[in-house]
């Protein structure tokens, strides 16, 4: 792309006859310069021909910063999933994105719901998405939804793992897991139940009894 590199080429222009403008040598009697984009005595022409170079360099960045930010990962735009508990739940939840056959996540006023059956594993053929992230955690049951907290005293959200992949008999495919419970359940289950301890594609979360 040719313009952040036109708007590199304004950019040491510009410099270069502000640095040449300053700093040259004046004559006897004349005001020193008083700036260093606009030097004292600087013509109309100049200083016109300096705002718009600055105008075109500010917008080449801009475009060439939108344009490679994007091109990285399409994917990298913040993402708010709202996750579905079985009520009264304890242990590990696993989601298993890109599945064959599997249905895609449904979207509910702007969110994306992941609905975790009693199992805890919850298989979905849509991709799994990037970015900065916005999640809540809800139990769900005939009664109603109650939130689930992720934070402080009363957290039972642990051992997130975002954006993670393992080979199986099936392939590559990736996953997220995290584990409900408290503190002290979670460090239980942590050292007998990790996940990833498990042979590879064999893991299938299970309540805790």
């Amino acid at each position: 792309m040719l313009l952040p590199y036109l708007a590199i080429v304004l950019l040491a222009v510009v410099t270069l006859y502000s640095a040449v403008v300053s700093f040259r040598q004046k004559p006897d009697g004349e005001p020193a310069a008083t700036g260093w984009v606009f030097p004292h005595g600087t013509n109309g022409t100049a200083r016109i021909f300096v705002g718009v170079a600055t105008l075109l360099l500010a917008i080449g960045l801009g475009a060439w910063f939108k344009i490679n930010g994007s091109s990285v990962n399409p994917n990298s735009i913040p993402r708010s999933w709202r996750f579905l508990i079985p009520e009264g739940y304890r242990g590990w939840v696993r989601v298993e994105f890109e599945i064959p056959g599997a249905p895609p996540l449904p979207a509910e006023a702007g969110q994306t719901v992941l609905k975790i059956p009693p199992t805890g594993l919850l298989r979905t053929s849509s991709p799994e998405q990037y970015g900065w992230a916005k999640d809540d955690y809800v139990f769900y049951a005939s009664g109603g939804l109650q939130p689930i907290p992720d934070s402080g005293a009363g957290k039972l959200i642990w051992g997130k793992i975002n954006n993670s992949e393992e080979s199986g008999s099936s392939g590559k495919r990736r996953y997220e897991e995290f584990f409900v419970g408290t503190q002290q359940q979670f460090k239980d289950q942590a050292e007998q139940s990790r996940p990833n301890d498990s042979p590879k594609g064999s893991h299938v979360p299970a309540a805790i009894p």
